[in-house]
């Protein structure tokens, strides 16, 4: 288009000098100069006027397309600020005011945290370890949260409750001395002396989220969880767990448990001593069973021995009981016969000497039985 613009400007200035020759030749100098003049500036002005156009015209689009992208850069704005229009659901937009207070949140949630902290060591269940900067802000009995970042993909594994003993003042690197909080059983102090560090500690227990587990892919879940719970961690709707309440209660149940078991071990032991007694005690029940036994055949023998000769002594006695009877029947009757002789005897004595004499006698005489 401007092509044909300077095309046409260019044969206009043509016509005019042609004009002009042709007209010199009746008008005077002046006036043809002036014509000339006049329609060069006119010539000047329209190419002016056309640019000025054609800038308004540029301009106007420069300002609509500014515009368009001002109002797109706007929208776009209060997009990722949050203060787009709602979605079909009736939510705004997840933006940046969203997602700084889903941020201050899981920061409150989470609560302080030291990050790569070395392991100097561990001890008769004491942990040294040395922070990378002083700045730090544990002090002495403040409870903390250690998890072993070499042990798991994602996370670390946790090692245990454990309380501030000592603090480094006045180090660039400053060391800390940790005690465990609840005792340790055999396989947590083991887990405790192979570990190699770095770990990481939390001020607050991390609490239980179940789009995270949800959201994590089947190996990074299977590095984490136990195979039994993989089906239990997988959905948005599981129950929720207070793990600091968790491990504190398994704490409690474990002592229990151990005092059952403690418990138990020494009722066994009473149990194992009493049926060692109990079996010394039959033994020798038994071998005096046996002693007895030969005794029972002994008296046994002794009293079928002893019932024959009391048979025998019963028949003896019975025998000589009889032959005493006979004897007894045969004394009386001698007894009685001796009277009637003793009797038949006074009676003639009687009858020689006279009564008083006979009497006498009489008295003299024993008594028949």
């Amino acid at each position: 288009m401007a092509l044909v613009l300077e095309i046409l400007l260019g044969l206009m200035v043509v016509a005019s000098f042609f004009v002009a020759y042709m007209s010199a030749k009746t008008w005077q100098v002046y006036q043809v100069v002036l014509i000339v003049f006049v329609f060069l500036g006119s010539v000047v002005f329209f190419n002016m006027a056309a640019l000025t156009l054609a800038t308004h015209r540029a301009w106007r689009t420069a300002v609509n397309q500014r515009e368009s992208e001002l109002a797109a850069v706007t929208r776009q704005t209060q997009e990722i600020m949050g203060d787009g229009p709602v979605d079909a659901n009736g939510q705004p937009p997840k933006g940046i005011r969203q997602l700084k207070q889903e941020l201050q949140k899981l920061a409150m949630d989470r609560g302080g945290v030291l990050y790569d902290v070395a392991l100097s060591g561990v001890k008769n269940g004491l942990v040294d370890l040395t922070l990378k900067s002083p700045e730090h802000g544990l002090v002495a009995n403040a409870v903390l949260f250690a998890f072993d970042q070499a042990k798991a993909e994602a996370g670390g594994r946790y090692q245990g409750e454990f309380k501030v003993v000592a603090v480094g003042e006045g180090e660039k690197a400053p060391a800390v001395q940790l005690a465990p909080n609840l005792p340790l059983t055999e396989a947590q102090s083991q887990r405790l002396a192979a570990s190699k560090g770095p770990w990481t500690l939390y001020t607050t227990m991390p609490i239980d989220d179940a789009a995270v587990f949800a959201n994590l892919d089947d190996k990074t879940k299977g590095a984490l969880l136990p195979p039994t719970s993989l089906s239990e961690y997988a959905g948005l709707d599981r129950k929720l767990r207070d793990y600091e309440l968790f491990f504190h209660e398994n704490y409690v149940q474990r002592s229990l448990l151990s005092d059952n078991i403690s418990k138990v071990t020494i009722n066994i032991d009473r149990t194992t001593a009493d049926v060692k007694e109990a079996t010394g005690e039959i033994a020798y029940r038994e071998t005096e069973k046996t002693s007895l036994q030969a005794d029972l055949e002994k008296f046994q023998y002794e009293r079928t021995t002893i019932m024959a000769y009391r048979t025998t002594l019963e028949q003896v006695f019975a025998q000589v009981r009889d032959s005493l009877k006979t004897t007894f029947a045969k004394n009386k009757q001698f007894a009685a016969e001796l009277t009637a002789a003793q009797w038949k005897a006074a009676e003639d004595i009687n009858q020689r000497t006279g009564g008083a004499q006979a009497s006498a006698a009489l008295r003299v005489l024993p008594a028949a039985p």
